[in-house]
This record gives C-alpha cells, structure tokens and sequence, in this order.
C-alpha cells in the first residue's frame, strides 16, 4: 500500500516477494492485527512458489561442483562407491534450500582448489559440510581426531575387557551440544572406520590403514589436521611429487628425487606414502623402482617413533621392498634385481642388502628360520647360495681396505657374515682389534637400541660378541681409555660406551637410558673418575 501511494503511476504492476509466513506473523505481532486478513486486502493475486524439491537441490549442487572439478588443472579421480555413501549421509541430509548449496560450494572451491592434490574429493566435501552447515558436529570431530582415527590411547581403551559403550556414549553427548545424534553417527561412520567400528556402525567396506592412506582420506591420522587447518606443512613430500616417482621419472631422475626427499630428513614419510600406493605401480615399473631403492636405502636416514614404538627408515623401505618384489611374475626378475644391487653395493649399503638376504634364508628354515614359508621364498634355493657367495665375496672385497664396524646396521651384516663366512669374519675382527679404538667402535655398533616407558638407550647382550671379545675386556678398556679422547667418537658412540659401562654386570634387561649414560660422558668430559 505504501508503495502504491508513494509511486501510483499508470500501468505500473508492483510484485511483491516475501515468505508469506514471515509476514503475517510480523504484522500479528508487531501491529496486532492479523496478518492473513491484512495481506489479503492488498495482495490482488498471489502466487505462491513451491519449495525446490530435495532432488532438484541435489541436481544443482552436483552442476556446481562438477564445474569446479572440472576447471582444476589436473583431473580428480572419484570413488562411486565410496561417493554415494559419503553424499548420502554427510551431505545430503544437511541441504535444505539453495543458499545452503551456495554456502557449500563457494566454502567448498575455496578449500579444494589449494588442496585437492594432497586431499580426498568426497571426505573434503563432507568436512565442508559440516562446517559450513553444521558447525557443531565439525567441531567435534576436530577436536576428538583419537576418537574418529584411533591412536595409542583409543586402542588401549578398546582393547581393553570392559571397554565403554560408545554407541551410547556418543549419541549423548550429540545430545548435549544440541545436534541429531543419529545423523551425525551416520555421518562419522561413513568418513571414519575406527568411529564406525566402535559404535557398531560398521557396514560399509572394508579399508586397511593403507587403502585409507593411499586415497588421502581423512581418517588417516597422519593427513588429519589437513582437512581442519589448511596447514600443507603436514605434508612432507607432495602427491604430485610420489606420482611422478611411481609413473614418470626414468632412473636417474627417480635417484636424485630420493636422495634429495633422504637428505630433507623425510624418506620414511615418502616410503609409506608410496608403499600405500604400492597396487598403482605399473608392472614395468616394478623392477625400476626396486633397484633404486635397493641401490640407495642402505644410506636411508630416520626414525619413525611414535611412543615406545619406532621403525628405522631401512626397516620401511626393506618392507616396501618386498612388496614390490612380491609383484614381479618370474623367479629369474627377482634373483637378477637383488644380485644386480648386490654387485653395486657400498660398505654402507651391506646391512640393507644383509636383511634382504637373511629374509630368504628364514624363508627356507635357514640361519635362525624354524620352518620354511613358501610364499616368501623370493628366489630359488640355488640362486640364494649365489647370492650369499657374491655378497661375501663383496663385503671380504670391502673390508680388505677399510673398516666397516661404524656403518649404520653393522650388527645386521656382521651377523649374516659371520654365519655366511666366520673365517672371514675372525681375520677382520683380528686385523682392526690391533687399535683399541675399533674395539670399542665394534662394541658400539653391536648395541642394540630399546625404546620403552622409562625413555630410550642402548643394551648390548653378549652372545653377539662374546666368541671374539669378553664383556670384563671391553670395560676394562673403556674405563681405562684417556678420557680427553673422547672425540675420537661420534656422541652417539660416547653414549653407547657410558651404556655399557653402566649395564656392566647388570641382568640384559635391565637398560639405563640414554639421559643418565650422558650425565655419564659429562662427568667423563668434566675429568671426573668414575
């Protein structure tokens, strides 16, 4: 009516859009009148326009985002079936009218565009979701990443005989934060198996730790905070780069990739993102991949520990090794990739190649084997004694001119030489014990590092060495050496000898750690006797 009064010009039709509701209920309450009656009188024709129907929205945001993967620089691969499930309860149930689509998909393109080589399409798009439409749950799930992907704690509680009801416990405390709980069950299920699992969800597929990992999802515990904090720093080595490992880059190009991601400090993340990726290594590929890996672990550098739990980078890399020796179809690829990375091999690179070999000595009941396992007997028991005879012919070749008790592993080598070759090995150790200073780098390089509850450190156990050097000797000499020598040893080795002397005499098991052996060498250091 006020517009027709202000601007009551001829031929002129005034439309009115509103949300008839809305309307009638402010003009109830704001000018006590009703609202219908009042409408009614000014409204000549009314048109009422329908909701969108829930497949007409779905329909619209499918366009919008097939536009948006479209216009990336390089495709996007989409798992159907995970898809639908993922659509289905963490996307579906949250759309309601068109500004929700629009909300999503401008938050979504944002997102995607700087990640999508690093995340998944559909566990970005449900993350998304929930925060942009239920920012509750998003929460929820961000700060309980244990709850959702598992960790030490989650797996102690689980295992444990009266673990909770989680089922109950979850849809509570949904409950309380003022979200539907079976919605947001079904939501976490989908996107995270350990969640799904716990609340008895578990319907859908089943995915290894290393399905989840290849695919970038979000349960992965180690891509996590990715999908929260936008933070790429989590990412040591890039998708892109892993790709072009596995699909692109000839051998010398492949060397140098690895050994620069080695000398970053981040093989062992690259070694299990590929490892993950393993199944999408082209055959012809195969044996490329193994023989460089096989020519460089032996330098291979790092540590992954996680609590009392670690893995050294040449323990990945070995496990990865044998995947893909798995793969490869004939006995006669398999023995020529190892022997080939036998003949190349360095001094630093024979502990790497000694736990490749002793893996097919234990598949044959051989050294310290019990029974034979068939399925990982890589090579022919003939072509296995070739093996052990070039590599002891490598490694007497080696140690004619240099040490090698100060490689990295050297307990792994010494081990299968002296069981391949203990004359050999007697005529070293007999040639370097002539300096004092090489015994005690061989007691060190026969420790054996422990992590536990009570810290990390070094023990030694003496049937390794005690054939060509006592434990009272070895103390003896360490307590005896000039202390003001000391940098003739790396810290770590100064460690190793204060470990020593303080597990003298001690039970094997019962291991200082390594922060009261260096209170040790401090007190060395300082010229204090002990």
């Amino acid at each position: 009516r006020t517009f027709k009064q202000v601007a009551d010009f001829p031929n002129v039709i005034y439309i009115l859009v509103m949300d008839r509701d809305v309307v009638c209920r402010a003009l109830t309450e704001m000018h006590n009148i009703d609202g219908n009656e009042y409408l009614e009188k000014i409204i000549q024709v009314p048109f009422e326009l329908p909701e969108l129907r829930k497949t007409k929205l779905q329909n619209i945001l499918l366009s919008k985002l097939d536009q948006i993967v479209r216009d990336l620089p390089k495709g996007v691969v989409l798992d159907e079936n995970y898809w639908s499930k993922v659509f289905t309860n963490c996307i579906s149930p949250y759309i309601n009218t068109l500004r929700d689509i629009n909300r999503l998909v401008n938050a979504f393109q944002f997102r995607y565009e700087m990640l999508y080589q690093e995340t998944s399409l559909e566990d970005m798009l449900g993350i998304t979701t929930l925060e942009v439409l239920e920012p509750k749950l998003y929460k929820w799930v961000c700060n309980n990443k244990d709850a959702v992907c598992g960790g030490l704690k989650h797996g102690l509680i689980s295992s444990m005989g009266d673990k909770p009801d989680y089922c109950k416990l979850y849809h509570d405390e949904f409950v309380s934060i003022g979200i539907d709980p079976n919605v947001a069950i079904r939501c976490i299920s989908t996107m995270f198996p350990v969640f799904s699992k716990d609340v008895g969800e578990y319907q859908y597929d089943y995915q290894s730790i290393s399905d989840i990992r290849a695919s970038m999802r979000v349960a992965h515990e180690g891509r996590f905070e990715l999908y929260f904090m936008l933070d790429l720093d989590d990412i040591k080595v890039s998708r892109s780069i892993i790709n072009a490992c596995i699909f692109e880059l000839d051998r010398k190009a492949l060397c140098t990739a690895i050994e620069e991601i080695n000398n970053k400090g981040d093989i062992i993340y690259f070694l299990e993102e590929i490892r993950s990726l393993s199944d999408k290594i082209p055959y012809g590929r195969l044996s490329l991949i193994a023989s460089v890996l096989l020519d460089l672990h032996g330098g291979f550098k790092g540590e992954n520990s996680k609590s009392i739990f670690s893995r050294a980078a040449c323990d990945v890399a070995n496990y990865f090794i044998e995947d893909i020796i798995k793969k490869l179809n004939t006995e006669k690829e398999k023995y020529q990739i190892i022997r080939a990375a036998i003949e190349k091999v360095d001094k630093n690179g024979l502990a790497a190649m000694a736990r490749i070999i002793n893996g097919i000595e234990l598949s044959y009941g051989r050294l310290a084997g019990g029974s034979e396992n068939r399925d990982k007997q890589a090579v022919s028991l003939a072509h296995l004694e070739e093996l052990e005879k070039i590599y002891v012919e490598k490694i007497r070749i080696i140690t004619s001119s240099e040490s090698i008790s100060d490689i990295n592993g050297f307990g792994h080598a010494f081990y299968l030489w002296e069981n391949l070759d203990e004359n050999g090995v007697t005529k070293y150790l007999k040639k370097i014990f002539k300096c004092e200073v090489n015994k005690l780098k061989f007691i060190c390089s026969m420790a054996s590092r422990w992590n536990g509850t009570n810290g990390s450190g070094w023990g030694f156990y003496s049937k390794n060495y005690e054939k060509y050097i006592s434990q009272d000797e070895v103390y003896n000499i360490i307590q005896s050496f000039d202390k003001n020598k000391l940098h003739e040893f790396t810290e770590i080795e100064q460690i190793k000898l204060a470990s020593f002397v303080l597990n003298y005499q001690t039970n094997e098991m019962d291991h200082v750690n390594e922060q009261k052996a260096q209170k040790l060498v401090n007190r060395w250091k300082a010229g204090e006797v002990e």
